[in-house]
């Protein structure tokens, strides 16, 4: 089978509190650029199909030379093909990003499966995937945690609400993968991550930024926890705190 997987290299979500902030409609930090989470999945998915069906794992991100981390991850774990979708800065919505990823993927030549992350490590839309087969005409299956080869199509396991459900699709399709034992991305070799580095990666012009909704700022949401200071010497706030405790566990300190 043909697999082609679009991944996503986000900053590092586990960076520490103020190292990622917001500037000019845009996050930015001193912090390094890794593979989006539910990407791994994608591409942990990927080369198990590409795999398992002798076939052959092509990948394609969108965005400028900082994509280059996700893209060479998958080249060192046996991808034959690197795409970078080179586009504008600006805001790109989700149906503009699709239409740039089924023009790269058309170029490439079409796949019998498409796989996506269930959603962006950053902003967390995940609607790029639906509107990808939308756009392609393809059914799309979301949350997929597992998939094996069968003859010319695929037996999958998805996350539903309360459980999981199996069941079967023909090629071509589009998946979304979701976060599961079996969708845990491998480890590289050494030696593939050094071969990796030195391998091409093919840069297509995008087009420009979305012409709809542009947003004006961004901000990060300030958590505040609930409470007061209880002020005074020790037995002061000893005192205090036991009115508390009464106020807000009812029958507390009524003896026996």
């Amino acid at each position: 089978m043909r697999v082609i997987a679009f991944v996503k290299s986000i900053l590092d979500p586990e960076a520490p509190p103020g190292a990622i902030r917001f500037e000019a409609g845009k996050a930015v930090g001193d912090v390094p650029q890794v593979l989006g989470p539910y990407e791994g999945n994608a591409l942990e998915l990927g080369v198990q199909i590409a795999e398992a069906s002798q076939g052959e794992l092509r990948v394609v991100a969108l965005g400028g030379q900082e994509q280059e981390t996700g893209l060479r991850k998958a080249l060192a774990l046996g991808a034959v093909a690197a795409v970078r979708v080179d586009v504008s800065g600006g805001f790109r919505d989700p149906l503009d990003t699709a239409g740039e990823l089924k023009a790269a993927a058309d170029a490439l030549g079409g796949a019998d499966v498409y796989i996506f992350g269930r959603q962006a490590g950053d902003w967390d839309q995940g609607v790029t995937a639906g509107l990808f087969a939308g756009l392609s005409g393809l059914p799309y299956v979301p949350l997929v945690q597992a998939g094996e080869v069968l003859g010319a199509g695929l037996k999958l396991r998805r996350e539903i609400p309360g459980g999981y459900e199996e069941g079967e699709i023909a090629a071509p399709c589009v998946l979304s993968a979701s976060n599961g034992p079996g969708t845990l991305l491998r480890l590289p070799k050494v030696k593939d991550v050094m071969l990796a580095n030195r391998k091409p990666i093919e840069v297509r012009e995008g087009g420009k930024a979305s012409a709809g909704f542009s947003p004006a700022s961004l901000e990060a949401s300030v958590t505040r926890r609930a409470g007061r200071r209880i002020e005074g010497d020790l037995k002061a706030q000893a005192e205090g705190l036991a009115q508390e405790l009464r106020r807000v566990i009812p029958g507390i300190g009524g003896g026996a």
